[in-house]
């Protein structure tokens, strides 16, 4: 089994993702299996890891009320913490305040079927 994902890993990934959306965004052509090539290159985890990641990131931006990219469809089993982190990454990366309206969803959907 793989180790959990490092701070660094996850960066990396919020990194390559917000840069395929923004060539999305501005119609400007991108391969995601390049992007997953270059990323497992650079850490010891296989392309299709990365492509899972990039739908966890996907969720994060569902959560947040953004589109996300075509193709990369939300993962739903992103635990609370990892949610947390991606958002702060994303917001960091974008020059964004710190909210975590992600994490505070992905809180409440998790609790929501524990109410009696």
């Amino acid at each position: 089994m793989q180790n959990k994902w490092t701070d660094e890993e996850l960066m990396d990934a919020v990194k390559a993702y917000l840069d395929m959306l923004y060539k999305q965004n501005n119609n400007i052509s991108f391969v995601k299996k390049e992007y997953y090539k270059y990323l497992s290159a650079q850490y010891s985890r296989t392309e299709k890891s990365f492509e899972y990641s990039m739908q966890n990131i996907s969720y994060v931006l569902l959560l947040m009320g953004r589109t996300w990219v075509r193709g990369l469809p939300p993962a739903k089993n992103v635990g609370p913490t990892n949610i947390k982190k991606i958002e702060n990454f994303i917001n960091e990366l974008e020059n964004k305040s710190n909210e975590t309206y992600a994490y505070f969803e992905s809180l409440v959907k998790e609790n929501i079927n524990k109410v009696p």
